[in-house]
């Protein structure tokens, strides 16, 4: 694709390149990327998180965040100041590890449990026959639905 380039003489005796597209190749490589780049790990042990980060992060309220805190269960904020209370970011990291460990045994037996069930459930002759003329259904109505 070749992109006209329309350059005044005071543009080039600058040195300065317009362009009609929105950026240049060379504008393209000294951009900065999208995402931004993980903090160093170093950092995890002096970098602080306010309460609502934490509660998004462990898939909750922020009253249940804060309710666990004011019970002990959840780790102390460091800094308590009216309108601007931060937990340390390992803290922080650390129960919501040791949590998501201590509820995942439960609920993995159990849904593996269901999953065994419901395999069980679609492997009976009369759930195969039912899903064959569900099929069958589906086909007509659509070949209906084309030719109509």
């Amino acid at each position: 694709m070749e992109i006209e380039s329309k350059v005044s003489p005071l543009q080039q005796h600058m040195g300065i390149e317009v362009t009609t597209a929105n950026h240049t190749e060379q504008q393209r490589k000294n951009s900065r990327p999208a995402v931004r780049r993980p903090a160093p790990a170093s950092l995890a042990d002096v970098a602080l998180i306010d309460g609502p980060s934490i509660a998004a992060a462990g898939c909750m309220a922020v009253s249940a965040w804060l309710q666990l805190v004011r019970n002990g269960a959840a780790p102390q904020p460091v800094i308590r100041q009216p309108r601007y209370t931060r937990w340390r970011l390992a803290d922080a990291r650390a129960w919501l590890i040791e949590r998501a460990a201590q509820q995942m045994p439960d609920k993995s037996a159990a849904v593996v449990a269901h999953a065994k069930r419901a395999s069980a459930k679609a492997r009976e002759p009369a759930a195969v026959e039912r899903a064959k003329a569900s099929r069958k259904a589906g086909i007509a109505a659509r070949a209906a639905g084309a030719a109509g």
